[in-house]
C-alpha cells in the first residue's frame, strides 16, 4: 500500500512537470489534456485519476509554488517574528534568487506573466490566479500590520497605497526580467530595488495618510 502510494505521487509530480512544460511550450488557451498526457507518457485516462481537468492541473502547480516561497513567510507571522519587515525582504529577495537559479519556478512564472491570455476561454483559470494574488495581498497586508505594531513603519502609513507599490515593484520586476533576462541579473539587482523600495515606506511622505483638513495637492 505505501509503495503504491509513493507511486501514486510520483505520477502526479511528472504530470504536473508535463503540464508546466506544455504551458510554457503552448501557452494556457492551447495547450490540452491529450498534450499533457502524451508529454508525460501516460494515458488520458490516467491524467483523470489524478487531475479533473486543465484547471485542475494549473491550480494544483499554482499552490505547490505559492506554498514554496511563501511557507517561511507564513511560519513567521503565524509565530509572530520579532522582525517581520526583516523576514518579509527576505522572503522577496528570495523569489527573485529563485527566478534566476530555479528552471520549474521561472517556467512557472513565464506561464503567469506572459502566457496566461486573458480570454473567455481562460475565465477558470484568471479566476484562479487572481484567487493566488488575492492570498499574496492579504499576507502583504498581515506583515504591514506587524511592522507597524513593531514600530517599523511609519503609524499614518498609507497601508492600501503601501501595498499597491509594492506588489507593482515586485510584479513589474518580473514582468521586466522575463522580457529582457539577458540584460541584467534579477538575483543581483532585486535585492537592491527591493531594499529600496522598502526603504521609501518608512522614510518617504509620500506614503502617508493625508493630514485631517489638509488639503490634497
Amino acid at each position: 500500500m505505501r509503495k503504491t502510494k509513493i507511486e501514486a505521487q510520483k505520477t502526479r509530480q511528472h504530470l504536473l512537470k508535463a503540464a508546466l512544460d506544455t504551458f510554457y511550450l503552448r501557452g494556457m488557451t492551447r495547450s490540452s489534456l491529450n498534450e499533457i498526457a502524451q508529454n508525460a507518457g501516460v494515458t488520458r485516462g490516467a491524467l483523470y485519476w489524478h487531475f479533473k481537468n486543465k484547471e485542475d492541473l494549473f491550480e494544483s502547480l499554482f499552490q505547490q509554488m505559492f506554498t514554496e516561497i511563501s511557507a517561511q513567510l507564513a511560519e513567521d507571522i503565524e509565530r509572530g517574528s520579532p522582525d517581520i519587515w526583516q523576514s518579509w525582504e527576505e522572503a522577496t529577495i528570495n523569489i527573485f534568487v529563485r527566478l534566476e537559479s530555479d528552471e520549474v519556478f521561472r517556467k512557472f512564472c513565464n506561464v503567469l506573466h506572459t502566457k496566461c491570455e486573458y480570454t473567455e476561454q481562460n475565465h477558470s483559470i484568471v479566476k484562479i490566479m487572481r484567487s493566488y494574488q488575492d492570498m499574496w495581498r492579504r499576507q502583504l497586508c498581515q506583515v504591514l500590520e506587524l511592522s507597524l505594531a513593531q514600530k517599523k513603519l511609519p503609524e499614518n502609513l498609507d497601508r492600501s497605497l503601501a501595498v499597491t507599490y509594492m506588489m507593482s515593484v515586485i510584479g513589474g520586476l518580473i514582468d521586466i526580467w522575463m522580457n529582457m533576462p539577458e540584460q541584467f541579473s534579477v538575483s543581483q539587482t532585486a535585492p537592491r530595488i527591493i531594499r529600496a523600495a522598502m526603504a521609501s515606506l518608512q522614510s518617504s511622505p509620500e506614503f502617508l495618510l493625508p493630514e485631517k483638513g489638509r488639503k490634497s495637492s
